[in-house]
């Protein structure tokens, strides 16, 4: 006698007759067909710009990693260069035989520690420091002539506006008022290019009218023993700030009425500060020491030359005589020299 189906058999009968196989099968290859494979959906309307965007965002990419590759370059260099700094500076306070218990020994470079050798973070760190030098000389001596060029041009546009300015001041003024304040700003005139000259020229101690006489004498070495340098005829501090309030009340540009009174003020602010430093005159003595030894070395060298060239002119000269005159240049020659 045959099973009645159960409960759950009826249920799947009553899917298959509602949802066949075949019809299943069919929506299955059109699903596939819209949405699977290589076939692309349609609401994607705008292919060749989001191909563009892609492009870009990696170009975008690509330049932040090769910025982040270029600064962590320069720190892993920096940071070379500040421990080649403290491995200098250990070095040199290190004293020999004393405080090497901890130092760890250097092997033979291509050896099994492949370490330095000793003096080669020196001369990398002096390398590196040269370098420094140089590139900083080369970018402020192709910096130098612009900076010249717009400080010339600013001032010749001060000058000129502060001409302007005390010729409207004239118009204003009497015959006699007139007369008195063309006579002081030629005074005025002549201390500004005092200054303007003196400055250009480097000579901070003739920008404030100073005259520097300073002598210095030795270093003086004997049985191992150094005495000086000596100092004399030094100007003193104190002395060269009171120039300085003097002259800046006759050069301020409220007092002054010349057209380059602002530049020389600071002309005159300029060397004043630098020689009240005393790090800063100390340095500037220097140079105007060595380059003195120089131009008296110059002139020794040049007075040498000159009285060993009249010499041996002088010498020949006596020789052509004595034998063109023969037995008789002797009595001339005396003859001569009583009348000279």
């Amino acid at each position: 006698m045959p099973r009645p189906p159960a409960k759950g058999d009826q249920t799947m009968k009553a899917k298959r007759e509602r949802f066949p196989p075949r019809v299943v099968l069919l929506l299955l290859i059109l699903f596939n067909a819209s949405f699977g494979g290589n076939h692309k959906p349609s609401f994607c309307l705008a292919d060749g710009s989001l191909e563009e965007d892609d492009d870009f965002l990696a170009e975008i990419l690509a330049e932040q990693a090769r910025e982040e590759e270029e600064f962590a370059r320069i720190e892993a260099e920096a940071r070379e260069f500040e421990a080649m700094k403290s491995r200098q500076r250990s070095d040199g306070r290190g004293t020999p035989g004393g405080g090497g218990g901890n130092k760890p020994k250097m092997g033979k470079m291509g050896g099994a520690g492949g370490t330095m050798p000793k003096g080669a973070a020196g001369a990398n760190f002096s390398k590196m420091e040269e370098d420094l030098k140089k590139k900083e000389a080369e970018k402020s001596a192709k910096t130098a002539p612009e900076e010249e060029m717009i400080s010339s041009q600013e001032a010749e546009r001060i000058r000129v506006k502060r001409e302007a300015a005390f010729e409207a001041e004239l118009k204003k003024m009497n015959e006699e008022q007139r007369k008195k304040a063309q006579r002081q700003k030629k005074k005025d005139a002549k201390v500004v290019k005092r200054i303007l000259n003196s400055s250009s020229a480097g000579k901070h101690y003739a920008v404030l009218g100073i005259r520097n006489l300073e002598l210095q004498l030795g270093p003086f070495y004997m049985f191992n023993f150094s005495f000086g340098p000596f100092i004399l005829f030094r100007v003193k501090t104190k002395e060269i700030k009171s120039v300085y309030r003097n002259l800046a009340r006759t050069v301020h540009p409220d007092k002054n009425k010349d057209g380059r009174a602002e530049e020389a003020f600071h002309a005159l602010e300029t060397s004043a500060a630098i020689l009240t430093d005393e790090k800063q005159r100390s340095d500037y003595d220097k140079r105007i020491i060595s380059a003195r030894r120089r131009r008296n070395k110059y002139a020794i060298e040049s007075v040498v030359g000159v009285s060993q060239v009249a010499w041996s002119r002088g010498v020949s000269t006596l020789r052509v005589a004595k034998q063109m005159l023969g037995p008789f240049s002797t009595p001339i020659l005396v003859v001569g020299a009583l009348i000279i």
